[in-house]
């Protein structure tokens, strides 16, 4: 229901539209009798399909209206108009904290005093039971006094009422700000997902730009749940290492892993400030961080950090299986004894080292051949959609790691033939006795040929792993889920009859982030001709 200029709602009169999300619409209105301005909050008409919706609604209009605290934006009334609900709510005259990062950077100080109010509020309707679920810039709204305002709690799921709220079988929030279990569909959210979007305003604010962000939602979601998060030092190397910290944990994929209470999470943040003895921030945070995520310079946490919700740690994969050595015919094959006992010192340093080296390769390859056993063991099982992304990730750890190896044992090798070619092949060719030999094996340095051979390997291998995983793969891959996006929308989309009109839903991208439903109108001649 779309509400217009000089429109009766009530005993308020609609001044003007004020802002439009995927879940409602706001509209400023005027009360003659009481003179003064409010904000009314109509939901989107879709709600109205749900037959017990209305019963839902006003009970959890009534919750929220309790809420008493002077950062939270009050509700003044809850009526119906032409059978849709609507919410009636302080007006507050100023701009959005969203309006307010597009202007520039918010120095430290004005940081530390928007987010321990708006802190102290989410921890007020916390502890009676409240939940916001989309806490973002654009609902934190600062007035003309410079106070800022929690709003946008009408269309909060209420902790105490259980799974029949009219939001059951929706996932609210918003994309950029949502948090891993949030965005993986889970039940029985509590107060730690408020927490966690708390800490992307407080990340962004800090260092410039949201932790997260791709070209789709699904893109954005993905990272919430699966990625590391970047760390801010890596981005900014003023930032102190203590304040990394604190943002760390406020953004922890598992919720016991985060802060208990937004408050205590500000104070830990104001502790941090304290301790490293921060004046201001980097004025120039957002360019930093823009350049730093254009190019990826930016570090992520251990692997022991890289805990998504409901998915285990990325355990360190072993290097693949190497090819096995050619084996010489059995009547070619030519033995040399050799006494190392008389190379002196430099026999028994290469023996020893030997020795080392088959002991480590033993291992390697008894975990080599373990991991090839479990990896193979569930082949002909059905995988989720999760376990594909999973195992598509850990390919990668994968191969990385094959090539280090690869590398490593190519290095030590060669250490090892130039050692022997040094200082202890004189000794063996005298060992052997044939001068000629002698003479050709100290003048000519045959290890060379072991060097360039096996590098020209290294370097395919380098080349391999660069044309799967390298920028030029990054592209690829952003264009075909950009192919996926596009796909899953026009699968989204479906036609409705409403009166003389068929009307055509799609679903889009807010500039706030949120997925909205954009209705297009196509005649009924259109309809039959088609």
């Amino acid at each position: 229901m779309a509400l217009h200029e000089g429109e009766i709602v009530g005993p308020y009169q609609v001044i003007g539209q004020l802002g439009q999300g995927g879940m409602a619409t706001v509209y400023k209105a005027y009360h003659s009798k009481l003179d003064r301005n409010v904000a009314i909050k109509v939901l989107h008409p879709a709600f109205k399909e749900d037959a017990d919706f209305l019963a839902r609604f006003e009970r959890e209009a009534q919750i929220v209206a309790k809420l008493e605290h002077p950062h939270i934006v009050p509700v003044y009334d809850y009526a119906e108009h032409q059978g849709q609900p609507y919410l009636v709510m302080k007006f507050i005259e100023g701009r959005t904290l969203k309006k307010v990062l597009q202007e520039g950077p918010v120095p430290l100080g004005e940081i530390l005093r928007i987010m321990t109010a708006v802190a102290s509020a989410l921890t007020y309707a916390h502890e009676h039971g409240v939940l916001h679920r989309d806490i973002k810039p654009s609902n934190i709204v600062i007035d003309k006094n410079g106070i800022p305002f929690l709003t946008d709690f009408g269309l909060a799921r209420i902790a105490q009422a259980g799974a029949s709220t009219m939001s059951a079988d929706m996932i609210l929030g918003t994309p950029q700000y949502i948090s891993p279990e949030q965005a993986g569909g889970l039940g029985n959210l509590d107060s730690r997902t408020d927490i966690y979007s708390l800490g992307v305003i407080l990340y962004e604010m800090v260092v410039g730009r949201v932790p997260f962000n791709a070209d789709t939602p699904y893109a954005i979601v993905h990272q919430h749940i699966y990625n590391p998060l970047p760390r801010p030092t890596s981005i900014d190397p003023s930032i102190p290492q203590a304040v990394e910290d604190v943002l760390t944990k406020g953004l922890a994929k598992q919720p016991a892993d985060r802060y208990p209470t937004a408050n205590a999470m500000i104070a830990a943040f104001r502790a941090a400030i304290e301790q490293s003895n921060l004046v201001d921030l980097n004025p120039e945070r957002a360019k930093l961080a823009k350049d730093a995520f254009s190019r990826g310079q930016y570090e992520g946490p251990t692997i022991t950090d890289q805990r998504a919700v409901g998915i285990p740690a990325i355990i360190p994969p072993v290097p693949p299986v190497p090819p096995l050595p050619l084996q010489r015919p059995k009547n070619t094959q030519v033995e040399f004894e050799l006494s190392l006992d008389k190379m002196g010192d430099a026999g028994r340093k290469v023996e020893q080292g030997i020795r080392k080296s088959a002991d480590w390769l033993g291992r390697m390859a008894s975990q080599i051949e373990s991991a090839v056993s479990e990896s193979t063991k569930d082949w002909n099982k059905p995988i989720s959609e999760e376990e594909k992304i999973r195992r598509k990730i850990e390919k990668r750890y994968k191969e990385r790691q094959g090539f280090l190896v690869h590398l490593m044992i190519y290095v030590v090798i060669n250490i090892l033939l130039w050692g022997m070619w040094i200082y202890g092949l004189p000794t063996i060719t005298q060992a052997i006795g044939d001068a000629e030999f002698t003479a050709i094996a100290n003048e000519f340095p045959w290890v060379i040929l072991v060097t360039l051979g096996w590098g020209l390997g290294v370097i395919s291998h380098f080349f391999d792993y660069y044309n799967k995983y390298g920028p030029g793969a990054d592209s690829r891959e952003d264009a075909i889920q950009r192919e996926i996006q596009r796909q899953k929308e026009r699968s989204l989309a479906f036609e409705k009859p409403k009166n003389d009109a068929e009307r055509r839903t799609r679903l889009e991208l807010s500039d706030d982030g949120e997925i909205i439903e954009v209705e297009d109108e196509i005649s009924r001649a259109q309809k039959r001709k088609r």
